[in-house]
């Protein structure tokens, strides 16, 4: 090629828009080497009418065909001098890299807007990862009960709900306690907090039926003849067609709503508050509810976390209690309960200590502890055993040391409040 006619092809190529490649230039060296290695020699004569032919046709196309040619098209194209043009190629990316100007606007506000959609995914997938983190952090101070809670700022609110997958024999179905924390700032009232959240929990999340009294029931509160609020169910809005399965549920969901917080619920339908009819059974006052009832304490896995459930039946000791805990109950087969207490944790002894409120449960040294889902569920489990038999704390004394959730062994750990913390959707 004449030294005039170089010239006035780079002349040409310089005038056409700049083309930026933002790769490695070693890299697209490596790309293009196999193929360089591999290409045959072409004649260092080449004839001028194709020389003519190449320049026509690049003023012809012009920037429409280099703003949508890949740049290493262009790279390929320099294999007609074979292994001597390398070089020049580096130097054409090296030129590439640190040039550019108004001629390549368009490529560049292409760039700028897929910088701003991977901006968007970025923003995008950091907070997934931050919802991650969170939920990791939850994990490690996981607990199925509520310990405790700050009485002056939060409302501990129980909602009673019936187990979709539970049939035990001879008692049929089983219930529930959900607890949810709800700020006082944002109610008046212990009631108004009920009513605040017990539509925007998603049951059948936790394998849960929607509560009876979300059926349209309204609850109130009013001061009983003695001056104390209770809990009024006006239920005149309801379906009362309750089958003989769901009837006792009915009232069984009642007391794990509200008898934490009070002695009684009346039930009243169009005023009435004397011989209210629901299913089955007709209600002719208040329904008071017991205390200490000393049951056993199950687990129900179906949905997105394991429940505690409480038993049907009433037990003397809390060693016969614990002891029941270690199988499932009796029930039907496509009934879901299992045993809280693993098959690898033994009880040893049960001793009550001081003034006969606290209860030091001895574990044997065979005993399988580690800091997971099930231990803590087992250890929290005989927890809420405690409280059914109206202790105030447990000791669970081991040869091992360490923390499970929110137990120490062979320290003194307060009965919980509630069962089953779980979080509204509002």
């Amino acid at each position: 090629m004449r030294h005039n006619e170089k010239d006035q092809l780079e002349k040409l190529l310089r005038q056409m828009p700049k083309i930026k490649d933002d790769r490695d230039p070693n890299q697209i060296y490596k790309e293009i080497q196999p193929k360089l290695a591999s290409s045959p020699r072409r004649t260092k004569l080449m004839p001028a009418i194709a020389m003519v032919a190449a320049l026509l046709i690049a003023v012809i196309v012009g920037p429409m065909f280099f703003n949508n040619m890949q740049f290493d098209m262009s790279l390929s194209g320099s294999n007609a001098n074979g292994g001597s043009e390398e070089n020049k190629d580096m130097a054409t990316m090296n030129s590439a890299d640190e040039t550019s100007d108004d001629s390549g606007l368009e490529m560049e506000n292409s760039r700028q807007h897929t910088n701003k959609e991977e901006e968007v995914l970025t923003k995008d997938n950091f907070e997934e990862e931050e919802i991650a983190a969170t939920e990791i952090m939850e994990a490690d101070n996981k607990s199925f009960v509520v310990q405790g809670y700050n009485e002056d700022v939060e409302y501990a609110v129980t909602i009673g709900a019936s187990l979709s997958e539970a049939d035990t024999i001879p008692f049929g179905g089983s219930t529930t306690q959900l607890t949810v924390m709800v700020p006082k700032s944002e109610v008046q009232t212990y009631v108004d907090a009920l009513n605040k959240v017990r539509g925007s929990i998603s049951y059948e999340n936790y394998g849960l039926e929607t509560p009876f009294i979300n059926d349209n029931g309204m609850v109130t509160e009013e001061l009983d003849a003695s001056g104390n609020r209770i809990p009024v169910v006006d239920i005149t809005k309801m379906s009362k067609g309750l089958s003989s399965f769901e009837d006792p549920l009915f009232r069984q969901e009642l007391i794990d709503t509200f008898s934490l917080h009070y002695p009684q619920v009346q039930l009243s339908d169009n005023g009435n508050k004397v011989n209210v009819e629901i299913g089955n059974s007709v209600y002719e006052g208040p329904i008071v509810f017991e205390q200490n009832k000393r049951r056993a304490y199950y687990k129900y896995n179906t949905g997105t976390v394991p429940l505690l459930v409480a038993g049907h039946e009433q037990y003397k000791t809390i060693g016969e209690t614990l002891e029941v805990m270690t199988s499932a109950p009796e029930q039907y087969e496509h009934s879901k309960l299992e045993p809280s207490i693993p098959s690898n944790m033994k009880v040893e002894s049960l001793t009550l200590m001081g003034d006969g409120s606290v209860v030091k449960i001895k574990l044997a040294d065979s005993s399988v502890l580690e800091d997971n889902d099930e231990t803590i569920f087992a250890l929290e489990a005989m927890l809420m055993v405690a409280k059914e038999f109206g202790l105030k704390s447990v000791v669970f004394e081991s040869s091992k040391s360490g923390t499970f959730g929110s137990i120490t062994l062979n320290e003194e750990t307060n009965v919980p409040f509630s069962a089953n913390p779980v979080s509204n959707n509002e």
